[in-house]
């Protein structure tokens, strides 16, 4: 599949109008509801603005491959086509001046069986989600990953919440989850909101940010505490959520305590795991390939023959959460209406060569016999 974006029209000049408007209301519980209107104003703006884009634009075109997908996501000079050679081997131009990158370079990690694709990108630049430096085509590319590392100058520590800022400008979460809601539209019967107990915005304010995108009738129900802000996000359904990792880069050119005292900043800051490193050097760069591996949820299934070993020099490379279907798909999918039942023996099964059915989640480390009903 090939994924294009372009710079953004107009609509930018209304979105600024209205984040001026934001600045200046001062937050009281009585523009509580006019600041929530403001924000769904300028989500649904967003929306419509990439929707147009996504469908008219040119950009950078990346084809996914491999089992996932990791960007090399940071400022210019921050180190990333070193790391790309690091990780993978490829050499793109490294040089110690910005601007090296000016395209998107792909490169191959081959970890515990897995293929995961490395993309280094053009640096980001601080304006990035107004389009400076042609940064929406950089983003575009970052909206198909499984998973952002940046790659941050550990002499300039700062940038990575830049970053962040700017990604959550253009509706890319880092390290959060969609919240889990649900939303049936009616033609008629107002609507009916149930909390379930959880802590979510008063009914007024939930009507506000829904009449903002023409919803009035209908069931809204929370299955867990939830935001003004991620309602919105919800409902503009033009958020992307990727997990995030931290490569905190050229740890030769500092002190140790300064290494450990802005990594127990970060984490503590961001929630992402953070592996100082020296891509130079290439220090740390196992530990770093481990953490990777480890961020994407891939697991490993070996698949055995009804009357033979088990093969556990190839397995099957899986995102966590897999159940037999997806085991057999990646196979073959023409053999998807055929499955009849499996035998697995491993950590998902109550004893050795369990018979389960089609929907059956596997784990690392399970093999797996499908019987098929030709």
């Amino acid at each position: 599949m090939w994924f294009y974006m372009i710079d953004k029209s107009s609509g930018e000049k209304k979105i600024g109008e209205l984040q001026e408007q934001y600045s200046k209301t001062k937050y009281n519980k009585a523009t509580n509801k006019y600041l929530g209107i403001l924000r769904a104003k300028i989500a649904k703006i967003r929306r419509d603005i990439e929707s147009h884009s996504r469908s008219h634009g040119t950009g950078y075109a990346v084809r996914k491959t491999g089992n996932a997908t990791v960007v090399l996501v940071g400022f210019p000079n921050a180190g990333k086509s070193s790391l790309l050679k690091a990780l993978t081997g490829v050499d793109s131009r490294v040089a110690d001046y910005a601007f090296t990158t000016l395209d998107v370079i792909p490169g191959m990690l081959e970890y515990n069986s897995a293929k995961i694709q490395v993309l280094d990108l053009p640096g980001l630049i601080q304006g990035a989600h107004v389009g400076r430096g042609g940064s929406l085509k950089i983003i575009s590319v970052i909206r198909i990953a499984d998973l952002i590392l940046f790659v941050i100058d550990v002499n300039a520590h700062q940038q990575l919440y830049q970053l962040m800022e700017e990604l959550n400008l253009l509706n890319i979460r880092v390290n959060e989850k969609k919240p889990r809601i649900r939303l049936e539209k009616g033609a008629a019967g107002g609507m009916h909101i149930e909390a379930n107990g959880h802590r979510i915005p008063n009914k007024e304010i939930i009507l506000s940010i829904l009449n903002e995108f023409k919803i009035f009738n209908g069931e809204l129900i929370f299955y867990e505490n939830v935001t003004e802000q991620m309602l919105i996000d919800f409902v503009a359904d033009n958020c992307v959520y990727i997990r995030g990792a931290v490569a905190l880069n050229k740890i030769d050119t500092v002190d140790q305590k300064k290494v450990e005292s802005l990594k127990k900043e970060i984490e503590t800051r961001t929630g992402m795991r953070v592996l100082p490193i020296s891509a130079k050097m290439t220090e740390n760069i196992d530990d770093l390939k481990k953490i990777v591996f480890g961020s994407l949820d891939l697991i490993r299934v070996f698949l055995k023959p009804k009357d033979g070993p088990a093969d556990l020099d190839n397995p099957l490379v899986l995102q966590k959460g897999a159940d037999i279907v997806e085991v057999v798909r990646k196979i073959n999918t023409k053999l998807l209406n055929s499955i009849k039942y499996a035998y697995v023996t491993g950590p998902s099964s109550k004893f050795p060569n369990q018979r389960v059915g089609e929907d059956h989640k596997v784990l690392d480390g399970d093999i797996v016999t499908v019987v098929f009903d030709f």
